[in-house]
């Protein structure tokens, strides 16, 4: 599990410290000297509002006249005193417009912790809300090993697993084989049909990298262990947290043992994904990616993420915020912002795991139980990080406590955060009992030009406002307020049926503490509530299937696969093709001809991209595949036989 970030602890002297620069009269106007007199006094007195007042007024009189290298000298401390002065006012907002002005000049003055700092605050501060409804497709596909088809498993340590859950954490140090304890968890996930993630912790961390590559015998016979298990998918965690060891890793030999065994993985199972994980935030001048050993080698990417109440296992003075900031603790401990980094990194090409997660229930260097507070974190992580990153596809709780750690998680010593973890996972995008289920539904983020059915949606939002955890969310139509919600996950049925076919507009807006602290507004179209039956059964897509010319186009792949064929896509041509029973059809984007083994079709309505998907029209490609299609028009039904 994640122990210490050693070497991250950032002194306030050794941050400020940078900012003093020498001030000479060369190329500044004159106004300058009794403003810079008024802004250090008010600096020297521990005046906010003055070191506010005058430091704007400098800048304000520094911008308008040419710059020079000294005026960027100056520019670049008095933005960032700015900054510091308004977070201490609790003005997070304001103080992250001035990190973001500063950014350029810290890094002209070579600043670098200043700059990674203000980085970090200039993603923590600013107040966002973002809108989502349901999805009943899978959102992100990597056709990775063991990837779920839809949904997140999830679990936690083996000691502690429990029937409902799909899969479970188990731990086995790298250079010693499954013991018979082990075994037996094994043999029990066999009979549950839950999948492994296998912990394979390297105790010597960096010191015991450079004899990897030269035991692969161990290597085999560790996998042949697991290769009697080949009906149960694995994921093998190879060397966790690197970023972050006591023994620090050459980068070099790190990839050079991953690939090793990555390569005997590959070659030797089919049953078992590797994992390249990391600690959420690297020691301080460490950079995760220096250790990454390249995607043919990586099938899964892991993070430990946990939600700290207090940094390190103690109190933060207010100059020191920066270090909550930075490695997304206290105030900072939002769930989202914690994986941000390792998601936008590699979530283009990688499915995403939480390898070990939890929140804090107890501080025990401080003897300190905050368990509502782990309570609310806790629901955050387990909504949040699916809904906005569609990508994680698997979480592992790490339910115990090992001494002296100053976080405990463990959900059996907390009987608040237990039941919320109960309650968060039977979330519909949780995969339940058997690896192979898939979840009912997941998420896709509100859009402009989204379309709507004319009925009940439901509406969910993620709020972030740094320092306020349990804010509330608005929810409007037509500038007219529908709900406010202040729960997570701030779900809300919005009621579209009363509303006319056409343009509408839905805003969300995140309160805090009695003001609005962030808006976002979205142009949606409302469209008419027609279904799809194939067989009986309703189509259920993404996607509200959309009248055109008095033709209905539907989702391309739901269609297809409802009716038994075989899609693929290229990419190149924009072309759909469907095969099945010996019928190959190809439909192109905006193409008023379809072909049905080569011969052309005529289409009076083509295939559009809508909601970024593939809308095709359903009577046209349902009958090339020789299926009866009616139209129900009281009930606003198509009828495929």
């Amino acid at each position: 599990m994640l122990r210490k970030w050693m070497g991250m602890i950032l002194s306030v002297c050794m941050v400020l410290s940078l900012l003093v620069v020498p001030v000479s009269a060369d190329e500044l106007p004159q106004a300058f000297w009794a403003l810079n007199d008024a802004y250090l006094a008010a600096k020297d007195a521990g005046d906010d509002d003055g070191i506010i007042n005058f430091g704007e007024q400098v800048v304000s009189l520094l911008t308008s006249v040419p710059e020079t290298q000294q005026i960027k000298e100056i520019l670049a401390s008095r933005y960032y005193d700015i900054a510091d002065a308004y977070e201490r006012k609790g003005n997070f907002e304001r103080a992250g417009e001035y990190y973001a002005v500063y950014i350029p000049y810290g890094e002209f003055m070579n600043w670098e912790d200043g700059v990674r700092i203000a980085k970090s605050k200039c993603l923590q501060y600013p107040s966002t809300v973002t809108g989502y409804t349901t999805a009943v497709q899978p959102q992100k596909d990597f056709g990775a090993r063991n990837e779920p088809d839809m949904g997140v498993l999830y679990g936690q340590v083996a000691e502690e697993t429990k029937n409902e859950e799909s899969m479970l954490l188990l731990y086995i140090d790298y250079g010693t084989m499954p013991n018979d304890w082990a075994l037996s968890i094994l043999d029990k996930a066999r009979e549950r049909n839950v999948a492994v993630e296998i912990g394979w912790n390297i105790q010597g961390e960096g010191g015991a990298l450079a004899d990897i590559p030269n035991q692969t015998a161990y290597i085999t016979e560790f996998l042949q262990v697991l290769n009697q298990y080949s009906d149960i998918p694995m994921y093998l965690r190879i060397g966790a947290e690197m970023n972050v060891w006591q023994v620090p890793a050459d980068p070099e030999q790190f990839k050079q043992a991953f690939r090793v065994i990555a390569d005997l993985v590959h070659a030797q199972t089919n049953h078992v994904a590797t994992v390249w994980s990391v600690a959420h935030a690297s020691a301080w001048n460490v950079d995760m990616l220096d250790f990454y050993p390249g995607d043919e080698y990586v099938d899964w990417v892991g993070i430990s993420a946990y939600m700290i109440r207090y940094f390190e296992g103690r109190e933060w003075s207010e100059n020191e915020r920066l270090n909550e900031v930075s490695f997304c603790a206290g105030d900072g401990a939002d769930p989202v912002m914690l994986v941000r980094e390792t998601v936008e990194k590699f979530g283009d090409r990688k499915p995403i795991m939480l390898a070990e997660c939890g929140s804090a229930h107890t501080t025990t260097t401080l003897s300190r139980e905050h368990s509502d507070w782990a309570v609310n974190h806790l629901k955050r992580m387990y909504w949040f990080v699916p809904m906005v990153y569609p990508q994680v596809k698997l979480m592992a709780y790490f339910n115990t406590y090992i001494s002296p750690e100053s976080n405990d998680y463990a959900l059996t010593h907390s009987p608040a955060l237990e039941q919320a973890y109960t309650e968060a996972t039977k979330a519909p995008h949780f995969i339940q009992d058997h690896y192979a289920t898939a979840a009912s539904q997941t998420y896709r983020p509100l859009q402009n030009g989204m379309i709507l059915p004319q009925a009940v949606v439901p509406l969910y939002a993620y709020p972030h406002v740094y320092g306020d955890d349990n804010p509330s969310v608005r929810y409007y139509i037509d500038g007219n307020l529908a709900g406010e919600i202040s729960d997570i996950p701030y779900q809300f049925s919005m009621d579209l049926s009363g509303y006319g076919i056409g343009e509408h507009s839905i805003r969300l807006e995140t309160v805090s503490q009695g003001r609005v602290a962030a808006s976002a507004e979205y142009a949606v179209t409302v469209a008419e509530n027609i279904r799809v039956t194939v067989n009986g059964e309703e189509l259920r897509s993404d996607v509200v299937p959309v009248m055109e010319n008095d033709r209905v186009l539907v989702p391309m792949r739901t269609i297809f696969e409802a009716l038994g064929a075989s899609v693929n896509w290229d990419d190149a041509s924009q072309t759909a093709i469907a095969s099945k029973n010996g019928i190959e059809i190809a439909i192109g984007i905006d193409q008023n001809q379809m072909r049905k083994n080569g011969e052309s079709i005529s289409l009076d309505v083509p295939a559009r991209l809508i909601n970024d998907r593939t809308m095709v029209p359903v009577r046209a490609v349902s009958e090339a595949l020789d299926a009866q299609v009616d139209w129900n028009d009281a009930e606003k039904t198509v009828v495929i036989e």
